[in-house]
């Protein structure tokens, strides 16, 4: 091979490699972490709300909330009390989801706006290799699930879904974390 070859080849080899990498880098869950960090610390709402897939969070929420409560109801005797008690469940569904989806969205909102100020729903750790160090990333098919250890409510852990548009998402939360955040402040069914 020429010197000319090499001369042009391996900083083209070298070009090639890094915008794989930086590709690579860019699309997965933990840059979208780092991203939604950087939001917060900017109390960018608008930029923050995109990482979550807001009415994904409700509807799993809003099902871990019914089935709790239903879990403290008597148990069925009939199959008549059986139908009704899963009539009952799905008009609570109905009936709640709205006032979940608000309680995610004003979530998001405060943790974005007291972000590096006082403490909120969820503080994320801020810059590339906090981003890196804090989180843990396991696969669950397309899914991942997160965990980290939040300064002021211990263990929080969600899952991220890759959308076909915007990269990551977190697209739920953990029921545990749920039924924790829902005994703080208990929604009302209208």
């Amino acid at each position: 091979m020429s010197r000319r070859a090499w001369a042009w080849g391996v900083p083209a080899a070298v070009l090639v490699l890094a915008a794989l990498g930086w590709f690579y880098a860019t699309s997965t869950p933990r840059y979208a972490l780092y991203r939604l960090g950087v939001a917060m610390q900017r109390h960018d709402v608008a930029s923050a709300e995109r990482y979550f897939d807001v009415e994904r969070i409700a509807d799993r929420a809003t099902e871990v909330i019914v089935a709790d409560y239903l879990a403290r109801q008597p148990e069925p005797a009939t199959a008549a009390e059986l139908f009704g008690r899963q009539i009952a469940g799905n008009m609570a569904k109905r009936r709640l989801r709205p006032q979940v989806v608000t309680r995610v969205r004003l979530e998001i909102r405060r943790s974005v706006e007291r972000a590096g100020i006082q403490a909120t729903a969820l503080v994320l750790p801020v810059g590339a290799v906090a981003v890196f160090r804090a989180f843990e990333v396991s696969s669950d098919g397309p899914d991942v699930w997160v965990t980290y250890r939040d300064p002021a409510q211990g263990p929080v852990r969600f899952r991220m879904s890759r959308q076909a548009d915007r990269g990551w998402q977190i697209s739920e939360f953990d029921p545990d974390w749920v039924r924790r955040r829902a005994q703080e402040e208990p929604a009302r069914i209208r």
